[in-house]
Formats: structure tokens, sequence, C-alpha cells
């Protein structure tokens, strides 16, 4: 059995993350903002998920942009696990499918805060704990969106592409601590509500300069996000942070794809250029990849 830490577990691949963990025999700090208010209905889903399946979930108040709420959290998840935290998962993320434009740069900030700011917050809250276990894992959840910053999810993108740089510099840098990183890469996934949550646009009336083509392709984006038939079932996701987080040490991949879909293997290959791009990097400071850095 693990203590995980799981953040964004109101619904999404969150809620499905806390389930399928807690069902595998783990603890799971399942958390979430303002679970007595905002998110109450959802806490109280899982917590009775939890005794229909004598699942071991605990529901903990976390609002990964502060820095209070998150250390009073940790502190109280270390409270009750004796110390010890195993697994980290970054799950809580925020979306905007939209013309950048339309975003005030206050939005703008907030998707940083949320999508960048908060997963360093949590990493940074557990790493004490796992440097005194020397051991740990911590699993952040990306987006194909991170290697095509396509139109319409633009600054949606740029957070994750940021995430992901962030998560691969804490990959090497911790590589001799005992400490592991993974990143999870998600496609299209109609079944979270990534449409429902994303932030109103401040700026709408921005949008009556564009015309044509542009708003074509919102729509088809759109789309992809909007339940339906023979759509992909979230859970997947799930499972793939299952399989890393059960993988044995020195075995789990930095990045694992789920539903990339036709982009797949474009995505494979920029990975795998940007892990042979920092390898080299680390040649020409005369370290030794090979005996350093474990092969995946």
């Amino acid at each position: 059995m693990k203590n995980i830490v799981l953040t964004g577990s109101s619904g999404g691949f969150g809620r499905l993350t806390a389930q399928v963990l807690a069902r595998e025999g783990h603890r799971v700090f399942a958390t979430m903002r303002d679970p007595y208010h905002k998110n109450r209905v959802a806490a109280d889903a899982l917590l009775d998920w939890a005794d229909l399946h004598g699942g071991h979930l605990d529901i903990v108040d976390l609002d990964v942009t502060s820095d209070e709420s998150v250390e009073a959290a940790i502190e109280q998840i270390t409270s009750a696990s004796g110390g010890a935290i195993d697994v980290l998962i970054n799950n809580s993320g925020l979306s905007y499918i939209g013309l950048n434009e339309t975003l005030s740069p206050r939005q703008t900030d907030q998707l940083f805060q949320v999508n960048v700011i908060g997963v360093d917050r949590m990493v940074k809250a557990v790493l004490p704990y796992m440097h005194e276990q020397h051991k740990g894992l911590i699993i952040t959840l990306s987006s194909v969106a991170a290697r095509q910053p396509i139109p319409i999810m633009g600054t949606y993108s740029a957070t994750k592409a940021a995430v992901d740089a962030l998560m691969v510099s804490y990959y090497y840098e911790l590589l001799e601590t005992g400490i592991e990183v993974a990143l999870v890469q998600p496609g299209a996934f109609p079944s979270t509500d990534i449409i429902r949550s994303q932030p109103v646009p401040n700026n709408p009336g921005a949008s009556r300069y564009y015309r044509g083509d542009i708003e074509k392709f919102r729509d088809a984006v759109s789309k992809a996000f909007t339940p339906g038939l023979f759509k992909p079932d979230a859970i997947e996701v799930a499972y793939a942070v299952r399989d890393i987080v059960q993988a044995p040490v020195g075995l789990r991949s930095l990045w694992t794809l789920v539903n990339a879909g036709f982009k797949e293997q474009s995505v494979r290959h920029i990975n795998q250029a940007t892990r042979e791009l920092v390898d080299t990097i680390l040649e020409a400071a005369g370290i030794d990849k090979e005996e350093v850095i474990p092969l995946t």
C-alpha cells in the first residue's frame, strides 16, 4: 500500500484515478478545493463510493494556488500517514478552448497559476518528505497539447508545455535521490468536464475581429471534447496512472501517451528528441548518462 496525494479529485481524471487507486489497495488522499461547500457533492460521492467498495480514501481541502492551503493540507496528510508520502499525482488543471485575445491577462495568469505554479508548489511541498524516505514518485498530468501549440488552445498549450519542461528538469535533477518523475500526456477525452469548468473570457468582444477558418477550427476543436458515441473513455488515463504507480522502480517511462490519436507518432518523436537533446547536453558537461539515467 502506498500513501498517495492526488490533486483535483472532484471530477474528471482525478475522480476516476482516486477510485482506481483506492480499489488497488492504496491509501488515497483525494484533494480538492472546498469539499465542504463548493465541491461537497463531489466529496460526498467519493466517500460514498469508498464506503461501498471498501477503498481507503480521505478527502482533503487543498487549493494548489495557495501556499497556506497546500501547507495545511500536507500537514494534515502527513499527520494521518505517519509522515509518509509515497506518491504525488498532479492532476489539478484548468483549460481554455478559445481565442487567446478573448482572455484577460489576469485570466491567462490564472491558467499558469493552476497548471504550472500550482504543480511546482505541490512538488516542493512533498519533496522534503520524499527526501527523508530516499524514495518517492511524482506523476504530473501534462497533455498532448504540450507538443502541439495549435490555434484556439494556445494559452492552455503554453501552460502544458511549461509544466512538461519543468517536470523533465525535475526528472533529471532528482535521478540520484531515489525520487522518480513521470508525465502522462492525454489526448482529448470528452467524458471529462474540461469545457464546463473553463473560465468565461473577460474580453469576448475581441472575437468579432476573427472570421472564417479560425471559427470553423474552434468549432471542430470543441466537438473533440463533446461527449458522443465512439469517444475514448477517461478511465484509460486513470489506468495509465495506476500502471505507473505500480511499475517497478527504475522501469517507469518519463512520458506516457494516452489516446494521442493520429498525432501519437509525432508526439513520440518530439519526446524522444527532447530526451536526446538533454542527454547530449549532459554528455557535453562530462556526465555519463548511462550510469546516471535509467533507460526507459
